[in-house]
């Protein structure tokens, strides 16, 4: 099987797209989206009650895991495109799909991180010295910024 030098926009797209699916799989998983004043700090996924966000009746942290999740499949997605043209010529079409699913994974980090925002941004706010958003958090936002970064490399090539 021939290998193919893709254009230097496409690997810095493949780049993008494994160092999001990297961060957003440490977001998910790790418990650093509100920490306390201490050491006291939780995530979107937690195992233990003292993980309790406190706002409302805890659909809306259902749908962060879901569009946490969702995010995590469409970086690896656009990754898997993103690596085909390394291997097959003409492929202006998956290309388009790369790009396509890029966007919709900073879609998905865009959902995910502004419904957790606008469900906890009342209690960070009045309690700031005390809450206040961890790197998970964070890192989430670097996600979706280089997601859309990856949607705009991935350009089909003009034939």
């Amino acid at each position: 099987m021939p290998v193919y030098q893709p254009k230097v926009p496409v690997c810095v797209a493949i780049g993008c797209s494994a160092v999001a699916l990297v961060c957003q799989f440490v977001a998910m998983v790790g418990t650093g989206w509100m920490k306390m004043l201490g050491s006291s700090q939780y995530g979107l996924f937690c195992t233990s009650d003292i993980c309790n966000f406190g706002t409302g009746d805890g659909g809306w942290i259902k749908a962060c895991q879901a569009f946490s999740i969702l995010a995590l499949l469409t970086i690896t997605a656009s990754l898997v495109l993103g690596v085909v043209p390394i291997f097959k010529e003409d492929t202006q079409k998956l290309t388009l799909l790369a790009r396509f699913c890029s966007l919709a994974a900073a879609g998905c980090v865009a959902v995910e991180v502004g419904v957790f925002l606008g469900k906890t941004v009342g209690d960070v706010i009045q309690l700031y010295p005390l809450q206040f958003y961890g790197y998970c958090f964070f890192l989430s936002i670097v996600v979706g910024i280089l997601m859309v970064v990856t949607s705009i490399l991935h350009k089909p090539e003009a034939t």
